[in-house]
């Protein structure tokens, strides 16, 4: 993914083990790359980012670490105003247009699917480094295809702000309005506010409808 005169310096986060070592063995292996540095928590990666130099962070977008722990757009977006100049590739389980969307306007370097063969991974950073724009893997390019060209088109035909979309996520992976104040650090009573507003513009009546709609469009 690089030139033979240089090694490429490549960071990897992700909350589950097997999948930590997998990409880490296969980038590894990869001519003219090492990995320097791994994460299993969005503040273990910060720790590490600010002592380790690296050329490319390649990254999970939801990390359950502990309550107070930052992962998914609130970690992006800190990470992109801490590192403008690192490429960031994120890979993920999620399949919801606007976070998708919120991701590219984020300026991520690229974007996977878990469900993608970690071949596709390889490829999408190797483009990642040399391509103007967000990568993104064919199935992610399928996905944001059906959901409109780009995030303000996407914007405008569905209803949930960046903030509302963490916090339906956060509500769908089973934390309460407490644990997600915390995670996201915002007083009780604004996620309250933004959980209700959310299941306002969705029309939903119960906690259970928000964490089934939740499900069925790739939150979780």
């Amino acid at each position: 993914m690089t030139n033979a005169t240089q090694t490429l310096r490549i960071v990897v986060a992700d909350d589950h083990p097997l999948v930590l070592t997998a990409i880490s063995d296969y980038l590894t292996q990869a001519p003219g790359c090492t990995v320097v540095g791994t994460a299993d928590s969005g503040a273990r990666l910060l720790d590490l980012l600010r002592r380790t130099p690296c050329d490319l962070l390649v990254t999970d977008f939801s990390m359950q670490g502990e309550v107070e722990d930052e992962d998914g757009l609130r970690l992006i977006a800190r990470l992109r105003r801490l590192y403008p100049g690192l490429p960031v590739v994120v890979f993920t389980m999620l399949t919801n247009g606007g976070i998708l969307h919120e991701l590219t306007a984020l300026g991520v370097a690229g974007l996977v699917g878990k469900e993608e063969p970690i071949t596709v991974l390889a490829e999408v950073c190797r483009r990642a480094l040399v391509e103007p724009g967000t990568t993104l893997s064919a199935r992610v390019a399928e996905r944001l295809a059906l959901d409109g060209a780009n995030v303000d088109e996407f914007r405008r035909s569905n209803p949930l702000s960046p903030r509302e979309l963490e916090v339906v996520r956060l509500f769908a992976l089973g934390l309460n309005v407490t644990e997600i104040s915390k995670r996201l650090n915002r007083s009780v009573t604004t996620v309250a506010t933004q959980k209700r507003a959310a299941m306002r513009k969705l029309h939903l009546d119960s906690n259970a409808d928000l964490i089934r709609y939740a499900s069925e469009h790739g939150f979780a």
